[in-house]
C-alpha cells in the first residue's frame, strides 16, 4: 500500500521567492600584460617631508582602485621591536616583509589614510587600494592599526596623541610636485616582474630582452633586527656580515644558481641603503634572474642548498627556488615497501616530482587558483577536530598541515618524500603541536587507538590494491573508536596537466575503494562506515572534471547498532546485489515499478511542487525515483537520502557524471541509522514541499518508525504531501504462509497490517489510504520475465561459457604462429611457441572467467525466481499487501 499525507499545522502557507544576496568587494586596477605576481608601477619612491622615504602616487589613482600588489615574505623577525614589518597572521605572531613600495607607506597620525591593504595571509600577496580619488604625486599613507600595540610605534603614538590633544595637524613641509623627467629614481623594477617559478615558489623575471652591463634594477633597503643566518629572505648588508636587510622592487625574489650561470649581481650601498642591480651576461626576455649566492658558503640557513650543489655538481643541479631548494635529475627512491610497483610510485616522486612546490603537489600549473578554491571544500567536509589527535598521510610540503595543526590538537604529519617534509617543517614551524615525519605509509608503524582523524589528499592513487587493502586494515588499528577517515583521490583519469614522463598512478573507479573500506574488518571485528562522498566542486565547475573524489568513513566498533547490523547481516543492498536488483528493476531501481511507478508518485505530489520547490526521498536506493523526478520537472529541487553506504557510494558516483544542469539540482546524503539518530535527517523545518518514503519503513522496527515519521513532518512544509510506500500484511502474521514467515525474518522486515500503519501516519497526517497490490503484483511479473532473459539458461552468458572451444583454441595457437612468421620471418620457433603460448594463456583466463560469470548467473537466477514467484505467491493470496 502506499499512503497520502498532508502535513496538518497551523503555520499558514510557505513564504516563496526568497532570494539570496551575494556581496562582492572588486577591486579597479589596470595592468600589463605580463601576469605579475609585483605591480606597482602606479606608485614610485621619494624622500619624504621629514627626509626619510615615502611612497607617492605617479599618476591619478580613483578610489576602489588597486594601487599596488605584491608579495609578502615571512620573516623571523619580533615586529613588537620593528616598525619596517606588516602583522601577517590574525593573533599577531607572524611578520613579514612585502614587495615593491609597500614597507615605504608612511602613517596618516591625524587626517584620513588615502590606501588600505588588503593582506592574504595563506597565499602571502597583498593588495593596496585607494580609500579615495588620489591626485598625481600625492603621498600613499595607511592608517597603522598596530600603532595602538606595538611598543616600536610608541613615540609615533605620543606624537599623533599630541597633535590631537592641540587640535591641529602637524606642521608639516609642503613637497613639491616634481616633473616625471624630474622624479628620483630610488626604486626601478620595470624591467623585471615575478611569477612563481618551476618548483612553485616566486622568481624574478625578465620583462624585456636586456643587454649585458645594462641596469635591471634599483632600489632601496630596509635594515631589520633580524638573523640572516636563519633565514635566507634577507641580504647581509655589512662588511662584518652583522647587519641584515630587506630590499624593495622584486630584488629578494632573485633566486639562486647552482650551476654557474647566474645573469645578475648586486651592487650595494651600505652607507646610502640601496642598491643596483645589473646584468653580467645578456638576458632573454622572459628569461628567470638569477643570483650567485656567495653567502652559501657560511650561512647557515644555506647549509641544506649548500649540500645540495656539492652532492649534485654543477652539470645536475638546476636553478634553486627562493626557499632554498634545489631540483636534483638524478633522484633515487629509497627503496621502502619492496616490489616492481611501489619502486615505481618511489621513483615517480623522489626522482621526476620531488621539488617541494605547490605545482609539483598537484601537478597542475594552475596549482595556487586550484587550491585557494579546493581547500577550503576539502575542510568543510571534515568533522570537528577541536582538541582531536590527527594523522596526516602523504602530507607532501604541507599544504593541509598547518590548518589542521590550527584546528586541532596534535598532528603528526607523514610523507615518503624526504624535500617535502623539510619544507612542511620549514612552512609550519610556528605550529608547536605539528609533528613531521618522514617515512613511508606502507611500512608505518603506530600505536594503536591513537588518532581521532586519519587524513589524506591524494594518497591511495599510489598504492597498489593489496596496499590500500593493508592501509584500510591498519587505519583501522590506529583510529579510535568513533574516529574518522577522510581522503580525496583522482578517480578513472589524470586530473592535473603536469608533464609526466611515466605515470604509475592508480585512477581507480570509485566503487573500488567503496569496495575495499565497506569489507575492511579490524581484529577486534571493527569496521568502516562510509558518512558522505563526493566530487570536489572545485575541479568540476573549474575543469569540468568531476572525477576527483572524497571520502569519509567513520569507524565503528563490533557492537554495532541493530539497524546497521542489520543490512550488514543481510547483505541486500551490497554493491554486488544493487548490481543484480537493476539488471530486473532498471537503472537506478533496488525496488519494483521502475520509472513507471516513479511517474505515478510524481504525478500524486504535483499538486503540491511549484517551480523552484523542494522534493525528498527517504530511502532513495540508487536513486532512480530521485532522478527521474529530477530529469522530468527541471524546475524543481530533489534531494534523495540513502541507507546504504554502497548505494550512497554507487549513486553518487553517478551523479557526478551526470549534466551540470541536472547535478545542481540532484543531490544525495547518507543516513546509515536509517535516519533514526538526533544527528541524520537534520534539515531546517519546512524545509521540504514534498517527501517520498517508498520500501523503507519495513526495514525499521516498532520503535525506529515513528521516530522517522516525527522527523518527516518536522521537515514537510505546512500543506506539504508525503508518499509513505510500504509491505504491509494483509493477515495476522501467524496466519500467512510458513514461505512468508521465513522471507521476513530473513530480511529483517518488520511489516505492519495496512490499518496499523494508517492509524501510525495519523499521528501527524491526514491518511488517504491507497492499495496498489494489483500493482505490485503486475511489477513483479514484468520482472519474473526480465529474470528469465538476464539469468535464465537462455541467456548469453550461460549459452556461451557451455560451448566447448578446444578446437578453436588449438586453431588460433597454428593462426597465430604462421600470422608472427608471415610479419617477422626472422623470429626463432621457441618464440613462436611461447608468443602463442602467452596470448592463449590470456583468452583462457577470459573463458574461465565466462565460466565463472555463467555460475553466478544461475545463481542470481535461482534466488530472484525464487524470490519473485514468494512475492507474487504471497500478494495473490492476499498474505502481503503494497
Amino acid at each position: 500500500m502506499f499512503s497520502l499525507g498532508r502535513a496538518t499545522s497551523a503555520f499558514g502557507a510557505p513564504r516563496h521567492g526568497a532570494k539570496q544576496v551575494a556581496i562582492f568587494l572588486t577591486f579597479r586596477g589596470r595592468f600589463c600584460s605580463t601576469d605579475s605576481l609585483v605591480e606597482c608601477s602606479k606608485v614610485y619612491a621619494r624622500r619624504d617631508a621629514y627626509g626619510g622615504v615615502g611612497t607617492f602616487a605617479a599618476q591619478r589613482i580613483q578610489k576602489g582602485e588597486v594601487v599596488e600588489r605584491g608579495v609578502a615574505r615571512r620573516l623571523p623577525v619580533d615586529g613588537n621591536n620593528s616598525q619596517y614589518v606588516f602583522t601577517w597572521s590574525p593573533d599577531r605572531s607572524i611578520w613579514a616583509s612585502g614587495s615593491g613600495c609597500s614597507i615605504f607607506y608612511n602613517a596618516s597620525l591625524t587626517s584620513p589614510a588615502n590606501t588600505e591593504m588588503y593582506r592574504h595571509f595563506e597565499e602571502d600577496t597583498f593588495e593596496i587600494v585607494a580609500l579615495r580619488d588620489i591626485q598625481e604625486d600625492e603621498e600613499l599613507t595607511h592608517l597603522y592599526k598596530s600603532l595602538e600595540w606595538r611598543p616600536c610605534f610608541k613615540e609615533l603614538k605620543a606624537i599623533r596623541d599630541g597633535m590631537l590633544a592641540s587640535g591641529g595637524e602637524a606642521s608639516t613641509p609642503a613637497l613639491q610636485p616634481l616633473a616625471k623627467e624630474k622624479r628620483p629614481e630610488l626604486v626601478d623594477c620595470s624591467k623585471v616582474y615575478a611569477k612563481k617559478d618551476a618548483y612553485g615558489g616566486v622568481g624574478a623575471y625578465a620583462r624585456q630582452a636586456i643587454k649585458k652591463g645594462e641596469l635591471v634594477e634599483r632600489g632601496i633597503v630596509r635594515r631589520l633586527p633580524v638573523d640572516g643566518n636563519e633565514s635566507p629572505f634577507v641580504f647581509t648588508w655589512s662588511e662584518d656580515k652583522s647587519v641584515w636587510a630587506t630590499g624593495s622592487g622584486l630584488s629578494v625574489y632573485y633566486n639562486a644558481s647552482l650551476d654557474g650561470n647566474e645573469n645578475t649581481e648586486m651592487i650595494r650601498y651600505f652607507d646610502e641603503d640601496r642598491f643596483e642591480i645589473y646584468a653580467i651576461r645578456d638576458i632573454a626576455k622572459d628569461e628567470e634572474l638569477t643570483h650567485l649566492y656567495k653567502s652559501i658558503e657560511w650561512r647557515e640557513c644555506f647549509k641544506d642548498l649548500k649540500a645540495i650543489r656539492e652532492a649534485a655538481g654543477k652539470s645536475s643541479a638546476g636553478n634553486t627556488n627562493d626557499n632554498g631548494n634545489a631540483k636534483i635529475k638524478n633522484g633515487n627512491g629509497n627503496g621502502n615497501g619492496g616490489g616492481k610497483a611501489r619502486d615505481s610510485f618511489l621513483e615517480y616522486w623522489n626522482a621526476d616530482h620531488s621539488a617541494p612546490t605547490l605545482e609539483n603537489m598537484m601537478l597542475d600549473s594552475n596549482a595556487g587558483q586550484m587550491d585557494r578554491l579546493e581547500r577550503p571544500e576539502i575542510l568543510s567536509a571534515l568533522p570537528s577536530l577541536a582538541g582531536k589527535r590527527v594523522l596526516e598521510l602523504g602530507a607532501g610540503i604541507g599544504r593541509f598541515s598547518g590548518i589542521l595543526a590550527q584546528k586541532s590538537g596534535e598532528v603528526l604529519a607523514v610523507d615518503f618524500v624526504e624535500s617535502s617534509c623539510a619544507e612542511n617543517r620549514r612552512l609550519n614551524a610556528h605550529h608547536k603541536n605539528l609533528k613531521v615525519q618522514h617515512d613511508d605509509v606502507t611500512m608505518l608503524e603506530l600505536e594503536p587507538k591513537s588518532f581521532e582523524l586519519v587524513f589524506s589528499n591524494w594518497l591511495l592513487m599510489y598504492l597498489t590494491d593489496d596496499e590500500v587493502r593493508d592501509f584500510a586494515t591498519n587505519v583501522l588499528k590506529w583510529l579510535r573508536p568513533g574516529g574518522h577517515l577522510f581522503f580525496r583521490e583522482s578517480c578513472f583519469h589524470a586530473s592535473g596537466d603536469a608533464a609526466r614522463r611515466f605515470n604509475p598512478t592508480q585512477y581507480r573507479d570509485p566503487n573500488a575503494y567503496s569496495q575495499i573500506f565497506s569489507e575492511a574488518v579490524a581484529e577486534d571485528g571493527s569496521r568502516f562506515q562510509l558518512q558522505a562522498t563526493n566530487c570536489v566542486e572545485s575541479y568540476a565547475q573549474i575543469k569540468g572534471n568531476v572525477h576527483q573524489m572524497w571520502f569519509r568513513w567513520e569507524k565503528i566498533g563490533p557492537y554495532a547498532s541493530q539497524r546497521r547490523t542489520h543490512f550488514l547481516q543481510t547483505g541486500q543492498y551490497t554493491a554486488a546485489h544493487c548490481m543484480r536488483y537493476e539488471k530486473i528493476y532498471g537503472r537506478g531501481y533496488v525496488c519494483v515499478g521502475g520509472d513507471d511507478f516513479s511517474q505515478r508518485l510524481l504525478n500524486y505530489v504535483s499538486p503540491t511542487i511549484f517551480r523552484g520547490a523542494r522534493l525528498m526521498e527517504i530511502g532513495s536506493g540508487l536513486g532512480g525515483t530521485a532522478s527521474f523526478c529530477a530529469r522530468q520537472r527541471p524546475d524543481i529541487y530533489v534531494h534523495g537520502v540513502c541507507f546504504s553506504g554502497d548505494c550512497y557510494s554507487l549513486v553518487t558516483g553517478r551523479n557526478v557524471k551526470s549534466p551540470k544542469e541536472l547535478r545542481e539540482r540532484l543531490t544525495f546524503d547518507l543516513a546509515p541509522e536509517c535516519g533514526v539518530p538526533e544527528h541524520e535527517l537534520r534539515y531546517l523545518p519546512n524545509a521540504f514541499d514534498a517527501i517520498i518514503v517508498r520500501d523503507n519503513l519495513m526495514h525499521l522496527d516498532l520503535e525506529d518508525k515513528p521516530v522517522i515519521l516525527q522527523k518527516v513532518n518536522r521537515l514537510l512544509r505546512p500543506g506539504g504531501k508525503v508518499i509513505v510506500v510500504d509491505y504491509g500484511l494483509g493477515k495476522p502474521l501467524d496466519e500467512v504462509s510458513s514461505d512468508l514467515k521465513e522471507h521476513i525474518k530473513e530480511n529483517g522486515y518488520h511489516l505492519l497490517h495496512p490499518k496499523e500503519e494508517k492509524a501510525l501516519l495519523e499521528r501527524w497526517f491526514e491518511v488517504e489510504e491507497i492499495d496498489v497490490t494489483n500493482s505490485f503484483i503486475e511489477y513483479l511479473q514484468q520482472g519474473l520475465a526480465v529474470i528469465e532473459a538476464e539469468f535464465g539458461e537462455g541467456c548469453a552468458v550461460r549459452k556461451n561459457a557451455g560451448n566447448n572451444l578446444e578446437p578453436e583454441l588449438e586453431a588460433a595457437k597454428t593462426s597465430i604462429i604462421e600470422a608472427m612468421q608471415k610479419a617477422i620471418s626472422r623470429l626463432p620457433q621457441n618464440a613462436l611457441e611461447d608468443a602463442s603460448t602467452s596470448a592463449l594463456s590470456t583468452l583462457k583466463m577470459h573463458l574461465d572467467a565466462e565460466v565463472a560469470d555463467a555460475e553466478k548467473c544461475e545463481v542470481d537466477y535461482e534466488w530472484a525466481r525464487r524470490t519473485w514467484l514468494l512475492e507474487q505467491t504471497a500478494a495473490k493470496s492476499g498474505d502481503l499487501k503494497w
